[in-house]
């Protein structure tokens, strides 16, 4: 995770690029896209690839939010056949307007070449929870900015 300290260094066609000035990391990313909502839930997902002194690493930022006393538990995310590689950052309340949503933050973890497919042909998710099932695609087009600013940038 990036610390507080940052600096935004750019935009490009939409994406965010941040350096954050105390370890020298730098993330680029879009806004959140919403990809799945019904009556209970919402997921909102954007794919992000962060540059650190250890090197790259390629990941999709999700946030599964419920409208009601109970938040979401996320057991796993797959896509197809294939049990992705996601790792549950927190468990909070987000976006109090009126109220609460209790929401759970994570990433999805992915490999250079899978990111890259992404921006191909976008990546369809599907989430398995306890109170809720939920499912999107990430549209292709969200991985190719990302991966131009990258390119950009770096």
């Amino acid at each position: 995770m990036l610390s507080i300290v940052s600096a935004c260094t750019g935009l490009h066609n939409n994406v965010l690029v941040t350096k954050d000035t105390w370890t020298g990391a730098t993330l680029v990313t879009t806004q959140e896209r919403e990809i799945y909502r019904d009556g209970d839930g919402i997921l909102v997902a954007r794919p992000a690839i962060i540059q650190t002194w250890r090197g790259t690493g390629y990941a999709v930022l999700t946030n599964v939010r419920r409208r009601d006393a109970n938040g979401p538990r996320v057991e796993k995310m797959t896509s197809g056949p294939i049990t992705l590689n996601y790792v549950r950052h927190d468990r909070l309340r987000t976006h109090c307007i009126d109220g609460c949503h209790l929401a759970e933050i994570g990433a999805i973890h992915l490999t250079h070449r899978a990111f890259t497919a992404a921006a191909q042909s976008g990546l369809p998710v599907r989430v398995w929870g306890q109170r809720g099932r939920y499912e999107g695609v990430i549209p292709a087009e969200a991985f190719a900015r990302v991966l131009a600013a990258q390119a950009q940038d770096g």
